[in-house]
């Protein structure tokens, strides 16, 4: 029976994050994105130490290291992410997303001294077709495609990073909690110079979704997919990462009446097909 808990877990946190796709795209449409990022996470991050507290995971930690993370997994990939889905389909977004196992691959190759094997290299290259087709311009915006791309590769150097503060013996807790504090800081400024711009504003209207990817989508899902993980192990948990294209897909079709393009859907399943044997090999 506890095998079937921890995989609805595990399937409702993918189906939160294949929706926050589309919610993002509907809730940066009347905010800046760098704003709407800011209050997403500035809330996330209150749950997040409160919980922290609660449990008692504060520690001691590496100033440095945690910044960077915050940096390179909170600030720039959910800026580049916000700003690039305003210029494509949330679809497309999520199948872009879930090749960040692809990049993780090939940096904990570069960095990590990770085996790569034939396997390993088809599933990239394979990937890497889908990724061309998908960010084609004829399919969807170019400039925002890339945008997403780049946000990918920023969360998959974020997860080499956390990986060696978990090998370290950061418990997974303290690395989202701190991550989640330093990102938020780097926000400030950039959210303060477009409020001297003129260039940011507070649209009530978007509240509803950045209340929503805060609580659901930052704070339950991890706290879901990290219960899931004392319980199963990594490589078959990962498995369910698949999922959130699907979820992804469904959602903007069915919810906000997005229109799907047969080659561009054909090309994300490639992708996460290379994902898949790149992964697991």
């Amino acid at each position: 029976m506890e095998k079937y808990r921890v995989a609805l877990y595990a399937i409702i946190a993918t189906a939160i994050w294949g929706m926050s796709f589309p919610i993002t795209k509907e809730g940066v449409e009347n905010i800046s994105p760098v704003l709407f990022a800011f209050l997403r996470y500035l809330i996330a991050t209150l749950f997040f130490i409160l919980l922290c507290l609660s449990y008692g995971n504060i520690g001691k930690i590496d100033i440095k290291k945690f910044s960077f993370l915050g940096l390179i997994s909170v600030t720039l990939p959910t800026v580049l992410q916000n700003i690039g889905i305003r210029y494509t389909d949330a679809y497309i977004t999520g199948f872009l997303q879930s090749t960040g196992p692809i990049y993780t691959v090939i940096l904990a190759y570069i960095f990590l001294n990770e085996k790569i094997n034939v396997y390993k290299i088809a599933g990239i290259v394979i990937a890497f077709i889908g990724v061309y087709f998908m960010i084609n311009p004829q399919e969807g915006n170019f400039f925002g495609n890339m945008l997403i791309l780049s946000s990918a590769i920023c969360y998959s150097i974020g997860g080499i990073i956390a990986k060696d503060l978990l090998n370290r013996g950061h418990n997974p807790l303290q690395i989202i909690t701190f991550s989640s504090i330093f990102g938020t800081a780097f926000l400030i400024p950039l959210t303060t110079a477009e409020i001297f711009a003129k260039e940011s504003f507070i649209n009530y209207e978007s509240m509803k979704y950045i209340l929503f990817l805060a609580f659901f989508t930052t704070f339950l899902a991890y706290l879901l997919w990290y219960k899931a993980m004392e319980k199963m192990e990594v490589s078959k948990l990962s498995f369910f990462t698949y999922l959130i294209p699907l979820f992804s897909l469904l959602s903007a079709h069915m919810i906000f009446r997005e229109e799907i393009e047969i080659t561009t859907l054909i090309a994300g399943f490639i992708a996460v097909i290379g994902v898949a044997i790149a992964q697991k090999a």
